[in-house]
This record gives C-alpha cells, structure tokens and sequence, in this order.
C-alpha cells in the first residue's frame, strides 16, 4: 500500500520521494509509473539512497560549463526526469544529477544544488552552487565574452559574478543553519536524507530554529511526506 513508514523508508532508499502535498493515491499512480522507469544505480552512500529511476541520455554536445542536465517530462500529475549527461562528465555527475531527478516532486528549491554538489569535492562543491538556473551560467559566460570587445560590458560581467558569490556565500549560510537546525530536530549525524524532503519554505524555518512548528505544520497539512520523513529515523542515519 506504499503507507507504511517500513514500506515509505524503503521507497525512499530506491529514491522515490513523497511529494508536497501529495496524497497516497497520488504517490501510489507515481510509485508505480517510476518503476517502470531504468533503475540507476546510486554510487555515493551520503544520502542514504541505493537507486533512482530515469531516464538517462548520453548527449553532445553540451555547453563546456555543462556536464549534465536534467529535464522533467509531465505526464499529467507525474514529473519523469530526464538526464541528459556528457561523456567526458565528472565521475560524480550522474549522482549529483540523480539528486535533481528524485526532488521532481517537489517545487523548485535554491537549497537544492547545494544538496547535489555535496556528492562533489573540493572547489566543486564550495562554488558548485554559484548559478541557481542554468540560464545564469550562460548569461554571465555572454557578458564576459563580449567583454573582450567592450570594456563596460566587462565590468557588467565582473558585476554580476560578484553578486552571484555575494548570493552563494549569503544563500550558504542559510543551508548550513537549515542543517544543524535538521540535525537537532531528528537527532542525527547525517541529516542530508532528512534534508531532501525539505521544501525551500520549509528549510527557511530552519534556519530560523523553528523546526518544531515546522513540523506541527507538515504533520497536519501533508501527513504522508511527513510519514516518510519520520520513517528515516528508522535508519539512525
């Protein structure tokens, strides 16, 4: 019946998260179109999570500053993710990528390219969440080309990257707060699979420690997600 926190803690493991406000007859519709989906394995342990379904591409050529992208195919209610990867992308892409494709349920989130580059390292994973939206990438990558040939539309380019790192590093402090605040709530080590049903709204309560209203909130208006959140304590993670 897919309601039960064993049977929601282990869809949760093949990467098959509740969504918001979604009830057990959606998520039943969905479990069972995912699953019949490829079944991707999960390489890195951070999240807790062994496998994910998708779609997956191998596609060039890609923009140089993308390794990958994942793309959402609607089918009526159901989100499909679809991964459309390079050849020559890190080893740690796929996973990173997989993050996306399990949070489709899920409104758009700025804390969720922070979760994703956790599973990159070094440099990567400091500067990794730096663009929210792929379009900003390529907005700042115009600017500074056609700064070779204007000196304004240089200093527009060193502009807008400064206000891209002022908004990383600001945007960070908020996700690290989110976490310790995840951490004392669920009494956790690791509370990166915890933070995956997080929803942006929700993560800004975090941050402000009001992680028991949060979820009095989230009990009482979106019970299943709940369910499965309370489920991982199952996993003492």
């Amino acid at each position: 019946m897919h309601n039960s926190e064993k049977e929601l803690a282990y869809l949760f493991q093949e990467g098959i998260l509740v969504g918001e406000n979604e009830d057990l007859k959606q998520f039943q519709k969905r479990v069972f179109r995912l699953q019949q989906l490829s079944k991707i394995s999960f390489k890195n342990p951070l999240f807790g999570i062994n496998s994910a379904y998708a779609i997956v591409e191998e596609k060039k050529p890609l923009l140089p500053w993308f390794a990958a992208v994942t793309k959402f195919i609607h089918e009526e209610t159901i989100v499909i993710p679809k991964i459309e990867i390079s050849a020559f992308a890190p080893k740690e892409t796929l996973d990173h990528e997989l993050i996306h494709a399990v949070k489709a349920p899920h409104n758009d989130s700025i804390f969720e390219e922070f979760l994703a580059f956790e599973l990159s390292g070094g440099l990567r994973r400091l500067l990794g969440p730096l663009f929210f939206d792929p379009w900003e990438a390529n907005i700042l990558a115009i600017t500074l080309l056609l700064g070779f040939f204007s000196p304004l539309l240089y200093l527009a380019g060193c502009l807008l990257l400064v206000f891209f790192l002022c908004r990383l590093f600001w945007t960070r402090s908020i996700y690290k707060k989110g976490l310790i605040e995840i951490s004392n709530l669920f009494h956790c080590i690791n509370p990166l699979p915890f933070a995956l049903l997080i929803t942006e709204k929700e993560w800004k309560l975090l941050a402000k420690k009001q992680g028991k209203e949060m979820l009095a909130e989230l009990l009482e208006k979106d019970p299943l997600r709940y369910k499965q959140l309370h489920a991982l304590t199952l996993h003492h993670f």
